[in-house]
C-alpha cells in the first residue's frame, strides 16, 4: 500500500510519501480501505516529536481518523461485513491506503454522509462532546464560552454547546470572516480576539456574571481569562495547548468562585474506545439528520500531506483538513 510515514522526527519534512507493507489485522480487527482520512492539530506534535516520542517506534504512520470501506473482517469480528461503509477512531495508523482497527470502534455510516465528513469527525466532535456534556455537564438554558471557533474542537463545540445542549454560546475568532462564519454555525455572540479583548467583553454581556461552560483548546494567557470569565460555580475543560504554553490554574480563583477546572484531558482517559464509538455513532447519526454540520476546509490528496500539515499549522484554515488516499 501507499502511505505517509514517519523516519525520524521533525518539520513537515520528514513526512514521507511511499510504499509500506499492508497491515496485518487481528483475529478481533477489521482492515479498512481509506478513502479519506483527516489531519489534526495533535497530528503535527506527533510528527515534530517530543519528551514524549519513541523512536523505537519509527518508521512511524500517524493518522487517528479514516473513513472507507471494510475490506477483510477478522474470525471474531462481529456486526460488521465487507464492503461496509464505516468510520473509525485509531490509535494510529490513518495516513495510509490501508488501516486496521479493532471491529468495536468501525461505526457504520450511512449513505448520507460522505467520506470526507465522517473523517472529519471522530477526534474533534468526541473531543467536544464528552468535554462539554460529560465532563462540563453542560445543559439547557446555561452559558458556555468555546474558544476558537475556527478551529476542529471550536467548530464542534460551538455546534454541541448550541444545539445539543441549548445552551447560550460565546466564541472567538482571529478574523472578521471567521467570526461571521462561528455565527452562521450558531454561535450567538462571536468576537474577534484581534481586535476585542473577549474577557470584559464577555462579563459586559452576562451583566458581569460569567459564563457556566468554558472550553479551552489554547492554554497560556487565554486559558488564565477564560477562568476569569467563569460564573460562580462554572466549569472550565482545557483540552489543548495550541498558544504552546500550558495551562496554569488560579487554585485561589477557583476555590473562591467553587469552580470545576480540568486540565490535561484526554479522550479516552475517562471514556474507553468503545463507549467513545458509541458516541460517535450517535454524532454521526446527528450529521446524517443535519442536526450537526461538519465543515471541511480543504482537501488534500495523500501524497501532499507535507503540505496539508503546513495549511493546519499556518491557522488560516476554518474547520478540517482532510487527505484522500
Amino acid at each position: 500500500m501507499k502511505a505517509v510515514r514517519i523516519h525520524e522526527f521533525g518539520d513537515e519534512s520528514v513526512l514521507k510519501y511511499e510504499d509500506a507493507p499492508d497491515p496485518v489485522p487481528g483475529p478481533r480487527d477489521v482492515l479498512i480501505r481509506v478513502r479519506a482520512a483527516s489531519v489534526n492539530r495533535g497530528d503535527l506534535g506527533r510528527r515534530a516529536g517530543g519528551p514524549t516520542a519513541n523512536p523505537a517506534l519509527l518508521p512511524l504512520i500517524i493518522g487517528w481518523d479514516v473513513a472507507g470501506e471494510v475490506a477483510q473482517v477478522g474470525p471474531e469480528a462481529r456486526n460488521v461485513r465487507v464492503g461496509q461503509r464505516v468510520v473509525a477512531r485509531l490509535g494510529g495508523g490513518g495516513y495510509a491506503e490501508l488501516a486496521a482497527a479493532p471491529w468495536t470502534v468501525a461505526v457504520p455510516l450511512p449513505d448520507a454522509v460522505s467520506y470526507e465528513q465522517a473523517a472529519s469527525l471522530p477526534v474533534v466532535f468526541l473531543t467536544a462532546w464528552a468535554s462539554l456534556l460529560d465532563t462540563a455537564r453542560l445543559t439547557l438554558g446555561e452559558t458556555a464560552l468555546v474558544q476558537a471557533a475556527s478551529s476542529g474542537v471550536g467548530m464542534a463545540g460551538v455546534q454541541i454547546a448550541k444545539q445539543i445542549a441549548g445552551a447560550t454560546v460565546f466564541t472567538t475568532a482571529g478574523t472578521d470572516a471567521k467570526v461571521a462564519r462561528a455565527r452562521e454555525l450558531s454561535a450567538d455572540v462571536a468576537i474577534n480576539y484581534t481586535t476585542t479583548d473577549f474577557l470584559p467583553e464577555v462579563l459586559l454581556l452576562t451583566g458581569g456574571r460569567g459564563v457556566d461552560v468554558a472550553l479551552d483548546m489554547v492554554g497560556g494567557e487565554v486559558f488564565a481569562k477564560t477562568q476569569q470569565a467563569l460564573a460562580e460555580g462554572g466549569r472550565l475543560v482545557s483540552v489543548g495547548r495550541s498558544s504552546g504554553q500550558a495551562p496554569q490554574v488560579d487554585a485561589a480563583l477557583a476555590e473562591a468562585k467553587k469552580q470545576k477546572v480540568v486540565t490535561g484531558w484526554g479522550l479516552f482517559a475517562l471514556r474507553t474506545p468503545e463507549l467513545a464509538a458509541q458516541d460517535l455513532a450517535r454524532i454521526v447519526q446527528l450529521v446524517a439528520e443535519g442536526a450537526l454540520k461538519t465543515v471541511i476546509d480543504r482537501v488534500f490528496p495523500l501524497s501532499e500531506t507535507a503540505a496539508a500539515h503546513r495549511h493546519l499549522a499556518g491557522r488560516n484554515q476554518f474547520g478540517k483538513v482532510i487527505l484522500r488516499p
